[in-house]
C-alpha cells in the first residue's frame, strides 16, 4: 500500500509531462513527415527576371534587342539572385522623326554702311538697279547678277553685255528723269554730288566711293554685292579667288630684292603718286615710283628726266617716243632694247577701274617686270 501511494503520483506527473511535450510541437523521430533537406545535387528555382522577359527600354521609342543569353540548367550551379549576366547589344539614339527637313530660310535683312555713313537696310535683294559705277557692273556680272541692272551712265562698255543697258548720263552727269523712268528699287552711286535729288525723287540710294586705293578691297566690295543681291555663294568664290591671286604674287615677291624705278605716263603729264591704285600695285612689285607727292597730280618733265626711270607705263610705245621730253631718256635713244622699258597694258585688262579685271592686270604688268620670277614671257631690264 505505501508502495502504491508513492506510485500513483509518479504516474501522474509523468502523464503530465507527456502531455506539455505534445503541445510544444516536438516531433517523433520513428515516422518523419516533413521533405528531406535540400542536397547539394538539387538546384533552387532562380529568383531573378526570367531571360524571356522583355527588359524595360531606357527610352521609350527604342526597344534593344532581344537577350540571347539561356537559363542555366537545373543541374548547374545555384543561379545568381540578380538579373542574368548577359545584357542586350546597345541601342543608338533614335534619329528624330518628328519633323522633316526643311528648306534653307530665306536671308534677312542686309544692312551696308554708306561713305557718308548713312546706314542702308535691304529687307529683300533689290531687282532693278541702277549702278552708277563701272567697278560694280562688273563685278555684279561676275556674280552672275547683271541682270539686275537697268541702268548705268555711258562711260561703262565692260563687259560687252553694258552695250544694252539704257544710259542715264554720263560719268558725272546724272538724268535725274531718265533714272526715275526706269523705276528702280536702288541707285548706286560712287561719288555723292546727285545723292539729295535722288533721294527727293523718293529713290533709293546707296554712295559708297570709289577706291582710290587699297585695291585689295575689291575683294571685300564683292562680297558687299554678294550680300546685297543673295549671291553671297558666287561672290564668295569670285572674292576668294581675287584674294588668293594677290596673296600668290606676294608670296613669289618676298625674295626679290627691290632695284627699279618707274612711272607711269598720262595725259598732260598728270601721275600717280603715292595712295593710289596704281602704286599700290607699283608697292606691290617692289618697284619706285618716282612721282613722290599724294594722290594724282601734274608732275614736270624735269622731275622725270632727272630720276630717269627703268619703266614707262604708257597707253603706247609711240606716246613716249614721239614725246619732246621722253624721248631724250637714255632708254629711248636705245632703239634695240626700247620695247624692254615701256610697258603697254594688252587690250581688255586695265587698271583705271577697281573691279575684278584688276588682279588681270596686276599678274599680265607682274609677269613683264618679272619673267624669271612669275614664269612667263616679259622683258628684263
Amino acid at each position: 500500500m505505501t508502495q502504491a501511494r508513492y506510485l500513483l503520483p509518479l504516474i501522474a506527473i509523468l502523464t503530465i509531462m507527456a502531455a506539455a511535450l505534445l503541445a510544444c510541437g516536438s516531433e517523433p523521430t520513428s515516422t518523419p513527415t516533413s521533405p528531406p533537406a535540400p542536397t547539394a545535387t538539387t538546384a533552387p528555382q532562380p529568383t531573378a527576371v526570367p531571360a524571356t522577359a522583355t527588359p524595360v527600354p531606357a527610352t521609350p521609342t527604342a526597344m534593344p534587342a532581344e537577350p540571347t543569353a539561356t537559363p542555366p540548367p537545373a543541374t548547374a550551379a545555384p543561379a545568381p539572385t540578380v538579373a542574368p549576366t548577359a545584357t542586350p547589344e546597345p541601342t543608338p539614339a533614335p534619329t528624330p522623326t518628328t519633323a522633316p527637313p526643311t528648306a534653307t530660310p530665306e536671308p534677312g535683312p542686309v544692312t551696308v554702311v554708306s561713305s557718308d555713313g548713312k546706314e542702308v537696310t535691304f529687307e529683300t535683294p533689290p531687282e532693278r538697279i541702277v549702278v552708277y559705277d563701272g567697278a560694280a557692273v562688273e563685278m555684279l556680272f561676275a556674280i552672275g547678277e547683271g541682270d539686275r541692272i537697268v541702268g548705268t551712265h555711258s562711260y561703262v562698255t565692260y563687259p560687252p553685255e553694258t552695250a544694252e543697258i539704257t544710259k542715264v548720263g554720263d560719268a558725272f552727269n546724272m538724268d535725274i528723269e531718265a533714272i526715275v523712268a526706269l523705276e528702280p528699287d536702288l541707285v548706286y552711286v560712287f561719288y555723292d554730288r546727285f545723292n539729295a535729288d535722288l533721294e527727293r525723287a523718293g529713290l533709293k540710294v546707296l554712295y559708297v566711293k570709289s577706291l582710290s586705293h587699297g585695291f585689295r578691297e575689291v575683294a571685300d566690295q564683292i562680297r558687299m554685292w554678294g550680300a546685297i543681291t543673295g549671291a553671297t555663294e558666287e561672290a564668295n568664290k569670285a572674292a576668294d579667288d581675287f584674294d588668293a591671286r594677290v596673296a600668290a604674287i606676294q608670296e613669289k615677291m618676298e625674295d626679290v630684292e627691290p632695284t627699279w624705278t618707274v612711272y607711269s605716263h598720262g595725259f598732260d603729264w598728270w601721275t600717280p603718286g603715292r595712295n593710289t591704285l596704281i602704286n599700290d600695285v607699283f608697292e606691290l612689285l617692289k618697284l619706285q615710283n618716282v612721282a613722290d607727292f599724294e594722290g594724282y597730280q601734274q608732275i614736270s618733265p624735269e622731275q622725270i628726266v632727272s630720276n630717269e626711270p627703268d619703266i614707262i607705263m604708257a597707253d603706247s610705245v609711240e606716246s613716249v617716243t614721239e614725246n619732246p621730253v621722253l624721248s631724250t631718256l637714255h632708254m629711248v635713244e636705245d632703239p634695240e632694247h626700247i620695247e624692254h622699258h615701256i610697258f603697254v597694258m594688252s587690250e581688255g585688262n586695265s587698271f583705271s577701274v577697281a573691279g575684278p579685271r584688276f588682279i588681270d592686270a596686276v599678274e599680265e604688268f607682274a609677269a613683264w617686270v618679272y619673267p624669271d620670277v612669275f614664269g612667263e614671257d616679259g622683258h628684263s631690264h
